[in-house]
């Protein structure tokens, strides 16, 4: 009987952490879904690498810009989600959203937001594509969002954010990520010694 209890709590464990992912995501002051993390970092941060190893990390991510003056990362990305199927799944939209990384006073600001769903449909050659000219903000009450679609897609955003912000504080906080800085030659007279 204890071993029937510990395989039934393994199996649901799982299961609760994926609901728990929407929770990450609140409302902002403009009404709009947001991921949003404050962490520590280390001063001097490239910022030009941080775009570079998001891009190449972060998936979906096509679009990322590091603005020096600001001290910000910027893009906009997408990720695919997916219908359920009996065996399969298949592609039912795409979630675009924008991404900001604030660097000011070591700290770090990490806001994922503008998330907008892009339903797909079969073309005629038997792939999907996004069906052109409807794009549908996740906050907007529509009839094409269901209320269990709208919590599957909150759930894959909150996953987004915590992968996108487990990223930026493994960078932030790594030693070899920071700008190496100009180290003063010493100028040594040969004609005294």
């Amino acid at each position: 009987m204890k071993n029937l209890l510990l395989i039934f709590f393994v199996l649901c464990m799982p299961v609760a952490a994926c609901y728990a992912q929407k929770d990450s995501i609140v409302l902002n002051e403009n009404n709009k879904y947001a991921y949003f993390k404050v962490g520590s970092s280390l001063p001097g941060i490239n910022l030009s690498a941080l775009a570079t190893y998001l891009k190449k990390n972060l998936a979906g991510l096509q679009d990322i810009k590091a603005a020096t003056q600001e001290a910000e990362v910027s893009g906009r990305g997408g990720i695919l989600v997916y219908k359920k199927g009996l065996l399969t799944g298949q592609e039912e939209g795409r979630l675009d959203y924008t991404i900001k990384i604030d660097f000011k006073e070591n700290k770090y600001r990490l806001i994922i937001t503008n998330f907008e769903f892009i339903p797909y449909q079969r073309n005629r050659f038997g792939t999907f594509t996004a069906v052109d000219g409807v794009i549908t903000p996740l906050e907007k009450k529509d009839s094409r969002i269901g209320e269990k679609q709208l919590s599957l897609y909150l759930d894959r955003a909150g996953n987004l954010g915590i992968k996108a912000n487990e990223l930026v504080k493994n960078f932030a906080n790594n030693k070899a990520s920071v700008k190496p800085g100009n180290a003063e030659i010493k100028k040594v007279d040969t004609q005294k010694w």
